[in-house]
């Protein structure tokens, strides 16, 4: 142990030199799974890569499974579930918000603050006990108050952990920025200058995309997936009508709707419709032909935005563009950094964190409705158990194999 070895590995039976490589071997417990280990560094050739393994196999090892690496170092003990998760998602993130956030989580960062409430919940419960089976023997213990106050601490927090999924989402899987807009407006421009590559296909004629086009792009250091989309107005023809549909179900799904107006052209009944269907999504109002001759007038722009502050650019000039991608990165952003605060990334963390804390808030309404604390110990040993599920300390095998079989086969 502790020794980097150098030498050759050679075919058995040929005696052939297959590489000069470096061997590694580290001693359990200080390895990534807390096993023994063996490395073996070589030259980065595919077919040497594959000449060694095959040598390697018919020696009796065998290769992994996805994530059995991972998988055992939870198993013994040298991640906990969280951290085993940030594993996968440090090597998918696709932005330094998404790496940053990984990162922070497989240091140890949602463990520890989790492991506090677990060890807050635990004083409680030790009182709830405590007053169980002491009652009767004139002992002092924490009031119900105080111990109602305690438990609901730690459910605020929770809520507040678990409300921050949706922007969790959004660093760990992209903000879903729909382009929206009548027909020929310029949304299929403004997708190929947020990629700043020839993606989408531009004509004059209106109604020339008639599906949506997914693509993803970043800025500064948070991942955006924008989709293009069908144009929306009313009597389109039957074959824009599935493109229009897809549109509306684009708009569903996305987190921000960037609704795009041509300028140059007056106010209609279609620019009513669009309004309507954006509706109450969070959005970003583009006023796009900014160099040709504008139809709008600025109490019109008032009265029909109701107060959204509309962006002024051109595609063409690319005039205005830094103004709406600065305001897209605040929308995705909040105006946090990643490292100010802790987020959740994993439904599966947000969906036990929940149900922790309607579990807690249900035992602040027994102690306040005067319940005994045999009662309020259940709610606060569920809560527990949540949280338990998150860490990986109560599990069962179903969740461990849809958790690792997302891994790649090297992890």
């Amino acid at each position: 142990p502790h020794k980097v070895l150098y030498g050759e590995i050679r075919d058995p039976i040929s005696e052939q030199c297959i590489d000069q490589v470096l061997l590694t071997f580290f001693k359990a417990p200080k390895s990534y799974t807390a096993e023994d280990v063996i490395e073996i560094s070589a030259h980065g050739g595919s077919w040497i890569i594959s000449r060694i393994l095959q040598l390697v196999l018919e020696q009796g090892a065998r290769l992994a499974e996805p994530g059995e690496f991972t998988r055992r170092a939870f198993t013994n003990g040298r991640l906990d579930l969280t951290q085993a998760e940030a594993v996968a998602d440090v090597i998918d993130s696709a932005s330094d918000r998404a790496l940053n956030s990984a990162m922070s989580q497989l240091k140890g960062g949602l463990s520890k603050r989790l492991n506090t409430l677990h060890e807050n919940l635990l004083a409680s419960q030790a009182q709830l006990e405590a007053a169980i089976d002491f009652s009767e023997d004139g002992l002092t213990f924490e009031s119900r108050d105080t111990t109602r106050k305690n438990i609901h601490q730690v459910e605020s927090e929770l809520k507040q952990m678990a409300d921050s999924f949706r922007q969790g989402r959004i660093v760990r899987e992209g903000m879903q920025v729909a382009l929206v807009g009548k027909p020929n407006v310029g949304k299929s421009s403004l997708l190929n200058a947020l990629l700043q590559e020839d993606r989408a296909i531009v004509t004059p004629i209106a109604g020339t995309t008639r599906d949506t086009l997914e693509e993803r792009t970043r800025i500064k250091d948070t991942h955006i997936v924008i989709i293009d989309s069908a144009g929306l107005r009313d009597n389109p023809e039957i074959i824009e009508e599935e493109g229009i549909q897809r549109t509306r179900a684009a708009l569903e799904k996305a987190d921000l709707a960037l609704v795009v107006f041509d300028s140059s052209q007056p106010l209609n009944e279609n620019d009513q419709l669009l309004i309507k269907e954006v509706g109450k999504k969070p959005k970003l109002v583009v006023l796009n032909k900014s160099d040709l001759p504008s139809s709008w007038q600025k109490d019109q722009i008032e009265s029909f935005l109701a107060g959204e502050q509309p962006i002024t650019l051109s595609t063409k000039t690319l005039n205005g563009f830094d103004t709406l991608k600065e305001s897209i990165y605040q929308k995705a952003t909040r105006g946090e950094r990643i490292g100010e605060s802790l987020i959740i990334t994993r439904e599966r963390h947000r969906d036990h964190l929940q149900q922790a804390a309607h579990a807690l808030h249900n035992a602040c309404e027994s102690l306040v409705s005067g319940f005994s604390e045999e009662l309020v110990a259940v709610d606060v040993t569920l809560a527990m158990e949540h949280i338990g599920t998150i860490l990986g300390k109560t599990f069962e095998e179903d969740l461990l194999d849809k958790i690792f079989g997302q891994f790649c086969i090297g992890k």
